[in-house]
């Protein structure tokens, strides 16, 4: 986050036909204006928090103000840990607070019922004495979609997860690390052979990984049943066939394109 490697605004979903965010960090509402393709805030229904860390959390104010247009538009369904909003450090203002059609404060194993018939199951993760939690986004017809956001390896992510195609794993360290809860490249490997999704991705990756090539150890942690891809800046992936686009910037006309890889 601190030296801005790789970009802290989030994961902007369009599932279902409802759209959302999550996890808000440093710079969100910066990268939804000025995406390519188009990214509307305020068509923004949902915002999801996993845990109130800044890497996560610094826009999550700044979004409600933009997606109920300064409060005037009172819409969106906030989903957040709740030390997230009422502990002496909490994240969320109560200016925001107001301004939201409704909030979910969430634990493990609650189902939140969202628009267009799209649900949303919290699972509970552990990480550096904050609560935390992954999602996982379910609709009838749809692919199941799995997020595990920053945590130690859990022995219960392989049955919570188990009925996933789809699973974006927050993988921080190179190498296992016993000091700080966090998944690493190994950690991340184990869970993926147990689940055996259909795609994974790999992302909030430290700078071990990043200098090692995140490109080539997704691909070294991929098997048989499980192809995995390490996350780009932009990149956008297509639940209904599971391609992967990422971004290329013609910098002569300066307009970003996008190769499937």
């Amino acid at each position: 986050m601190i030296r801005q490697l790789r970009c802290t605004g989030g994961i902007w979903f369009t599932y279902g036909g409802l759209n959302g965010i999550i996890d808000p960090g440093p710079g969100s509402l910066y990268h939804i204006c000025n995406a390519s393709p188009f990214l509307d805030v305020n068509s923004i229904k949902a915002v999801l928090l996993t845990h109130k860390h800044l890497d996560h959390s610094t826009d999550i104010n700044v979004i409600i103000e933009a997606i109920t247009e300064g409060g005037f538009r009172k819409q969106g369904t906030l989903i957040i840990p709740e030390d997230a909003m009422t502990s002496p450090d909490s994240v969320l203002l109560n200016y925001s607070a107001q301004k939201v059609s409704r909030i979910q404060k969430t634990k493990d194993g609650l189902i939140t019922e969202l628009d267009h018939g799209v649900s949303v199951e919290a699972v509970k993760h552990v990480h550096n004495n904050v609560d935390c939690f992954g999602y996982i986004l379910r609709k009838e017809g749809l692919r199941t979609w799995g997020i595990i956001s920053d945590t130690k390896p859990l022995t219960t992510f392989a049955e919570r997860y188990k009925d996933c195609d789809y699973i974006s794993v927050n993988t921080t360290f190179l190498e296992k690390n016993t000091h700080s809860e966090h998944m690493s490249i190994s950690d991340t490997m184990e869970l993926l052979q147990e689940l055996s999704p259909k795609l994974a991705t790999i992302s909030h990756m430290g700078i071990k990984i990043l200098n090692k090539g995140p490109e080539t150890l997704a691909k070294q942690i991929s098997n048989k049943h499980t192809r995995v891809v390490a996350g780009q800046d932009g990149m956008i992936i297509n639940l209904d066939n599971l391609k992967v686009f990422t971004p290329v910037v013609d910098k002569k006309i300066k307009i970003k394109k996008y190769r499937i890889i």
